[in-house]
């Protein structure tokens, strides 16, 4: 007897149904991968609000350094110019020997110059190194910290460096002792009356030779002039300083 097994046609799709299937998965990994790349905007946008946000606090926390250094610059000039005021004297004889060394030897003992500004970059870093500047839709914000953070901290990186080195020529040249510092191995001098430690330096010939030599002006002349090239560094940073704190504090970045 035979047995007769009933056959079923399979179905043949129609090519409307692969178009549409098609057009389904399409959709699916369009959207997924749309989807992903709005998450990873988002995080970026997050990342960048917070580095601006640690930027402005990095630049307040500039603010307070650049008005001190701009008040201690601008106090040292005046010093600088009392003190070549003092030496042409001494030259023509107007001021006799020992007030001008008594002088000289006040004047530089109260003179503070010489300290560096060093720019709070951290978050600036970490703003490069998380892409977050390419996020950033006002033109101005990005002109204001590319000029802050990289023609303005260039420049006050080739001045540091150029200010330390004139600061030592002065004192080796000129006043053969520390200007404006404080350590551990000067506390036992410290303790020194300035009375004392005053009396003992008229007593050095190669102090009083330093100072009473026409070359003290000069000496005197060139640190006053990189120090005042460096109150001017100074006063272009605390301009951009002011515009990028304001820029940043509209919070249209």
């Amino acid at each position: 007897m035979e047995v007769h097994h009933p056959h079923h046609p399979s179905h043949k799709k129609k090519w409307s149904e692969y178009i549409i299937e098609f057009v389904m998965l399409f959709a699916a990994v369009t959207l997924g991968f749309l989807a992903e790349n709005l998450r990873e905007h988002q995080v970026l946008i997050e990342r960048k609000n917070q580095n601006l946000e640690a930027i402005l606090e990095d630049l307040k926390r500039d603010s307070i350094q650049l008005n001190a250094r701009n008040k201690e610059y601008h106090t040292a000039l005046k010093d600088f110019e009392d003190l070549k005021y003092a030496s042409l004297n001494f030259q023509r004889k107007v001021l006799p020997e020992k007030e001008y060394i008594d002088y000289i030897i006040r004047k530089s003992d109260s003179l503070s110059v010489g300290t560096g500004f060093h720019i709070n970059n951290s978050a600036y870093k970490n703003t490069i190194s998380t892409g977050s500047l390419s996020v950033i839709n006002s033109p101005n914000t990005k002109r204001l910290i590319a000029e802050y953070y990289e023609e303005l901290g260039i420049k006050l990186q080739e001045n540091n460096s150029a200010l330390d080195l004139e600061s030592n020529e002065f004192i080796q040249k000129t006043i053969l002792f520390g200007i404006g510092y404080d350590s551990e191995a000067r506390k036992k001098v410290a303790k020194i009356s300035h009375v004392d430690f005053h009396n003992d330096l008229k007593n050095v010939p190669a102090f009083v030779k330093s100072i009473t030599d026409p070359s003290f002006r000069v000496y005197t002349n060139k640190f006053e002039a990189r120090c005042d090239y460096y109150l001017f560094v100074i006063n272009r940073f605390q301009k951009v300083n002011k515009k990028l704190i304001e820029e940043l504090l509209k919070k249209e970045y």
